[in-house]
């Protein structure tokens, strides 16, 4: 079960105006939120049923009583896991905050990606002779990852940071692009997607928003979910970068399973090389 404080934490930015009084109040009084109902909650907040309702669905399928389920299960945990960082924090409790957010990352991520995504992505790249990656900044990590699990299983991928050379590589038929943009706005990412689009090569995009322009520019898309896109403090890449790779993985072993006997005998053969000449 996915937690809800934490989705209330991320989302908040998002909201309304009037939603937004109804979330911090359910971050603030959890344990009274359990005890009312939508008219008791809209009264308490200064804001009509009709928000709190809405609010609802937003965070739980099942409306206001799952919302009220989900917390019930949550009010004794304890609620600095759902905030940032603090300068204060020993490493203990940055530990476990990170525990957190990754594990809630990653359930999140499996609820928003579709298996029929993942799948066609596998078979897309199983029929192609060249796939080419892309990701800038954070998610070049991601495509460099994509690259040398591909690799070790027989499948030509080309990574590199070079987007002429990628723009020019695509050109011919049989080829495949996988792009990795967090927001889906990188302006690199969509002026590949472009070039793919004039020559027929098809897209498949990793990042958080399916509304995003380069998502609208994708043949497939593969969802992840990105906690830490409204947060304040956001360095670096950590839960996103996490997300992201985790989807590389699903997809690595999806494509694994097309043909499991053929990609486990390469794979054999892969390690056989490398503790014969580098070990």
């Amino acid at each position: 079960m996915k937690s809800i404080l934490f989705s209330i934490h991320s989302q908040i930015a998002s909201f309304s105006k009037s939603e937004q009084k109804v979330a911090q109040f359910i971050l603030d009084h959890p344990q009274k939120v359990i005890g009312m109902n939508a008219d008791a909650l809209a009264n308490k907040v200064g804001v009509s049923a009709a928000t709190v309702v809405r609010l609802a669905k937003i965070l739980s399928s099942d409306g206001f009583p799952g919302v009220k389920i989900q917390l019930s299960a949550e009010t004794k945990v304890d609620d600095s896991l759902y905030t940032e960082v603090d300068p204060k924090d020993p490493l203990d409790v940055v530990k476990q905050k990170m525990e957190f957010r990754i594990g809630h990352t990653i359930e999140q991520t499996n609820l928003a990606l579709s298996d029929k995504s993942v799948q066609s992505a596998a078979q897309l790249i199983a029929k192609a002779d060249d796939v080419y990656a892309y990701g800038l900044g954070a998610s070049s990590i991601v495509a460099a990852d994509f690259q040398q699990k591909f690799i070790r299983v027989g499948k030509p991928v080309i990574q590199t940071m070079d987007t002429h050379l990628i723009a020019t590589g695509i050109v011919k038929p049989e080829t495949v692009l996988v792009l990795v943009s967090n927001t889906g706005e990188t302006v690199e990412s969509q002026k590949l997607a472009e070039v793919a689009k004039e020559h027929h090569v098809p897209v498949i995009t990793i990042t958080h928003s399916k509304k995003s322009s380069l998502a609208k520019k994708s043949d497939i898309i593969l969802l992840h979910d990105d906690s830490e896109e409204n947060e304040k403090l956001r360095t670096a890449a950590t839960t996103s970068l996490m997300a992201q790779l985790y989807v590389v993985d699903l997809l690595y072993y999806s494509y694994l399973t097309l043909n499991f006997d053929s990609n486990a005998t390469i794979l054999k053969e892969s390690r056989n090389v490398i503790q014969k000449h580098f070990k």
